[in-house]
């Protein structure tokens, strides 16, 4: 394999969609969306919470450093019984960081950060988004894909807002808060991706329990870290909540491009530029 910034090139650029089954063909979508939009050389890609689904792999010649919440080892724990995950794909994280600090545990220098249905679980994504532009080089991007609302078990919950987000921001949340996770448990609804493409959606919001015993749950799972979609978008709000954040004051991002979910896909895909 080549060496140097012909290397990056040939890895990134090339796509190598066979090379030992190493990529999924979600992530030789994502890779796809990034040649039609960045098509340059990427000499340092940091990726965030790329699991057992990376977009980047050194394997190929990536030059990508992993940053997660949890080690691979935890995270392997964690999923064990999960049908849905392949844990001989994860990857081995370079930096556990077990704080919304990550910044200062990293070089920065990056000219690429990825986070794949990530974002939604950030308690405070202005503070993160303010860590990252910290790492990224002049003229670095961001690459988020994000799981769009009309297609997931959020299909009834309400948009996540800008004003939202200054609040969490303004809190400086660190977990989700009793709220983010009453709103995940109550509106939380199984649903048939296949058919919702099919117009077969979903007509009547079925709770699986009452919104008290939401609450009620939340209000204990909120001492500790709990895991949950603080967030929840379709691609237009998502623009919308860009727009409206760098209306209300710094904020680092625009959107260079987007693109909504695939046929049969439930995530819409974006290119932040700062």
């Amino acid at each position: 394999m080549a060496s140097g910034k012909e290397g990056a090139t040939v890895a990134f650029a090339a796509l190598i969609p066979i090379v030992l089954g190493m990529l999924t063909k979600v992530a030789q979508n994502r890779r796809d969306f990034l040649c039609r939009h960045r098509g340059d050389v990427l000499d340092r890609i940091l990726e965030i919470g790329a699991f057992d689904n990376p977009t980047f792999r050194r394997e190929l010649g990536d030059r990508v450093e992993y940053l997660d919440f949890f080690s691979r080892e935890e995270l392997i724990a964690m999923h064990r019984d999960n049908p849905r995950r392949n844990l001989s794909a994860a990857v081995e994280v370079d930096h556990v960081v077990k704080s919304s600090e990550f910044a200062t545990k990293l070089t920065p220098g990056f000219d690429l950060v990825v986070a794949h249905h990530v974002i939604e679980h950030v308690p405070d994504p202005i503070y993160w988004f303010e860590q990252i532009e910290q790492l990224l080089a002049p003229g670095g991007s961001v690459f988020l894909s994000i799981p769009d609302r009309r297609y997931t078990f959020d299909f009834f919950r309400p948009v996540s807002l800008a004003t939202q987000m200054i609040r969490a921001h303004a809190e400086r949340l660190e977990r989700p808060d009793v709220w983010q996770l009453t709103e995940a448990f109550y509106y939380h609804m199984k649903v048939d991706l296949a058919a919702m493409w099919r117009a077969q959606r979903p007509r009547k919001f079925v709770p699986r329990f009452s919104l008290a015993k939401a609450r009620e749950m939340a209000e204990t799972k909120c001492a500790a870290y709990t895991d949950a979609h603080c967030w929840v978008f379709t691609s237009p709000s998502f623009l919308q909540c860009m727009e409206d954040l760098r209306s209300a004051g710094p904020f680092p991002f625009s959107v260079a491009h987007w693109e909504g979910p695939e046929t049969g896909s439930n995530e819409f895909r974006v290119l932040l530029q700062r």
